[in-house]
């Protein structure tokens, strides 16, 4: 029995977690280990950085995750409760390495589509403070599963929830949901819509004082802040028209438009940026149809 609220809504299934090893099929246990000549395992999807499969591992996330969570813990460190919303979350490995150094916060992973979450699972193994990922489009009505952590966490009785048989039932995110939403490297590698979806969902969805983070590379006014990103960026628009690096003055101006406060720009490795924006106030949700 499925109950929408409104018609053409997308609804997003959560899958189960796994009951065996994961990673049973290649007899390892530490991701990365497969021979880099071995051939993919059946199954395996290619991606940016390989093929998608139970023990994938992102190179870039290997190098970012460090200093991300260092911004991550200087504003979230002295956080009692609340659910950090992961976007776009890849392999999980960033929800690996920052959930346990926010032992309060209830970490909720993501992505478009479901093709790494076994690889989210491997890398979030026996992590007591993360949730099983499920599929989200931010450029859509956000929701998120009617679970217990996600209820206790986000403080949030749920307003308009979709009962699916067999599954979660959801609850439409608004005001007071997050404390937090990470977004890594999803700007310049997805249409602009995906950006304005993030930055106006989190204004909606954020409790008052929480964080939105978007990590990855940007253009200042306009212009790159370094030759390789120019030709990155070229690389990117040759691909899909829609992709390429975005202004952060642009970006800030979604935030500022969606009610969150520019709080602070940090320049991260790599030519890189964190943007940090604030919801100071509670805005009236674009979700309330009455």
């Amino acid at each position: 029995r499925v109950l929408l609220p409104r018609p053409g809504r997308r609804i997003m299934i959560p899958l189960p977690k796994p009951t065996k090893p994961i990673n049973a099929t290649l007899g390892r246990d530490a991701p990365g280990e497969r021979p880099k000549d071995a051939p993919a395992p059946p199954g395996s999807v290619p991606n940016d950085f390989g093929n998608f499969n139970k023990v994938a591992s992102s190179a870039a996330a290997e190098r970012n995750k460090e200093p991300i969570a260092a911004v991550l813990t200087r504003y979230l460190g002295e956080e009692k409760s609340g659910v950090i919303l992961e976007v776009a979350c890849g392999t999980g490995q960033h929800a690996a390495h920052c959930a346990p150094l926010l032992p309060n916060l209830w970490w909720q992973p993501t992505d478009l589509g479901t093709d790494a979450f076994d690889a989210v699972d491997h890398h979030t193994r026996g992590i007591k403070n993360v949730s099983h990922a499920f599929e989200m489009d931010v450029a859509d009505d956000w929701y998120m599963p009617c679970t217990e952590m996600n209820m206790r966490h986000s403080s949030l009785a749920p307003t308009e929830t979709i009962e699916i048989e067999g599954s979660n039932n959801f609850m439409l995110v608004k005001d007071g949901t997050f404390a937090a939403v990470l977004a890594v490297n999803l700007t310049h590698i997805s249409p602009y819509a995906a950006t304005k979806g993030l930055v106006a969902g989190a204004g909606d969805a954020l409790r008052v004082g929480g964080k939105l983070f978007i990590y990855g590379p940007f253009k200042r006014n306009g212009e790159h802040t370094s030759e390789g990103n120019a030709t990155f960026d070229a690389s990117l628009r040759s691909q899909n028209a829609e992709w390429g690096y975005r202004d952060i003055e642009a970006v800030e101006q979604l935030g500022r438009d969606a009610g969150l406060t520019p709080t602070e720009t940090v320049e991260m490795p790599a030519n890189n940026f964190m943007l940090v924006m604030t919801k100071e106030k509670v805005t009236p949700t674009s979700y309330d149809w009455d």
